[in-house]
């Protein structure tokens, strides 16, 4: 007996089991459009999140300060302990003439108001440089210049988010708002930053200069600061300027051979290869969610397919008694479950694809398909068949004749 005409024979029995079969086929459908569903998000938040992190500034290079020594507590520790200070920021600059911009960076969160209005807002303090630095953009007023940043001036930069929820459709240029009862003058507004994915959404973030803190609302940390943004000249220095801050650092914070930094230089590159781990581990674990659901698929296709030998034990026993030898009955049920999980397969293919982009129209999230994936995870459909529908077909394979065809 052909292969064709065995496949004949699994369509028609497919057919006339109709019920049977399309909630054997569900399970298939269900896991492998999870698979792509799942891969071709979790490509495109990646993709997003490289796009995000390489668009976050021109040849951007931060420096972060140290924490305090793991398990050391003690008062000495505390002291030893080297944050960055405001004068490093004049150090690296003259000695490292590849640098184009550089910016100290002070972070804190505090709630701000306008009226009855409050936010809570991650407030960035910098130099007149710091929005350029971070390659953001102003789309209304100004940000703060040289002369405000010298002079202490108390005036707000707005996140995208922050002066909507504070003003609404008001225009919030010259108008004040409060922080810990001292009022900021907002001056300008920054551009949106579309499709985020992550907690703290940076378009609530607000601007105000670092000497405006340090006089206004920090009169205790004049020295210190949390933080270090750099624009390198030219892409291609940043690895150099990267390895001639460390030495400048160390040199100052007088560190020996054998000590580790007590701050940490972060490129783009860097963040990139960090977010694309932490990524990969999500992404896989999802697709471990999706591969048990299309496992469960597989054993519903070898439970249907147990039930079927069972139901037609007496059609095994005829066709043998006619001719189909051990073979025939082993591939007519192994094709049997391998055509049933192909078109779950090309089923779920299809919902597969068309899901995320159905999910893109309603939350802009950014999909990508691999044609790699796809085929990959048609070829695991008929895997599935072909492991799962193994033990049926042998099952049926091995009945006797006689016995067969005593069945009622």
């Amino acid at each position: 007996m052909n292969i064709k005409a065995l496949l004949r024979i699994s369509l028609n029995s497919i057919r006339q089991h109709k019920g049977r079969s399309i909630l054997t086929i569900l399970g298939i459908v269900v896991g492998i459009a999870a698979i792509i569903t799942t891969l071709a998000i979790g490509y495109g938040a990646e993709l997003k999140l490289r796009q995000k992190i390489l668009g976050m500034g021109k040849n951007f290079i931060f420096i972060q300060s140290g924490k305090f020594q793991e398990g050391k507590t003690s008062e000495k520790h505390r002291k030893k302990n080297i944050y960055l200070e405001k004068k490093d920021v004049e150090i690296l600059k003259e000695q490292c003439p590849a640098i184009d911009k550089i910016t100290p960076t002070l972070f804190y969160r505090n709630i701000i108001s306008y009226k009855k209005n409050n936010i809570h807002s991650d407030i960035k303090c910098g130099n007149q440089d710091y929005l350029e630095i971070i390659d953001r953009k102003i789309i209304k007023g100004s940000y703060y210049n040289e002369q405000q940043y010298l002079k202490s001036a108390k005036v707000i930069v707005l996140g995208y988010k922050a002066a909507k929820d504070l003003f609404g459709f008001l225009n919030p240029i010259g108008e004040s708002v409060k922080i810990k009862n001292i009022y900021f003058k907002v001056i300008g507004i920054v551009e949106e930053i579309k499709n985020f994915y992550g907690i703290q959404d940076p378009n609530y973030d607000c601007y105000i200069p670092l000497t405006t803190v340090e006089k206004q609302l920090f009169l205790d940390t004049n020295r210190y600061i949390h933080g270090i943004g750099i624009c390198a000249k030219n892409k291609a220095d940043m690895p150099y300027i990267t390895r001639i801050l460390k030495r400048i650092l160390r040199f100052k914070h007088r560190l020996k051979d054998n000590e580790p930094d007590d701050f940490s230089v972060i490129d783009q590159q860097e963040i990139v290869k960090a977010a694309k781990q932490s990524s990969n581990i999500l992404n896989l674990l999802l697709l471990i969610i999706a591969t048990i659901s299309l496992f469960v698929g597989g054993i519903g296709v070898m439970n249907i397919m147990l039930v079927s030998v069972s139901e037609r034990t007496q059609e095994i026993g005829i066709r043998m008694a006619i001719g189909a030898t051990t073979k025939n009955i082993l591939y007519q049920f192994l094709i049997e479950s391998i055509t049933l999980c192909t078109i779950g397969g090309i089923i779920g293919m299809v919902i597969g694809i068309t899901t995320p982009y159905a999910i893109n129209h309603f939350t802009k999230w950014l999909v990508v398909h691999k044609p790699g994936s796809i085929l990959i995870s048609f070829a695991i459909t008929t895997l599935i068949g072909l492991i799962f529908g193994y033990y049926p077909a042998k099952k049926a394979a091995k009945l006797n004749v006689v016995d067969a065809l005593k069945e009622t």
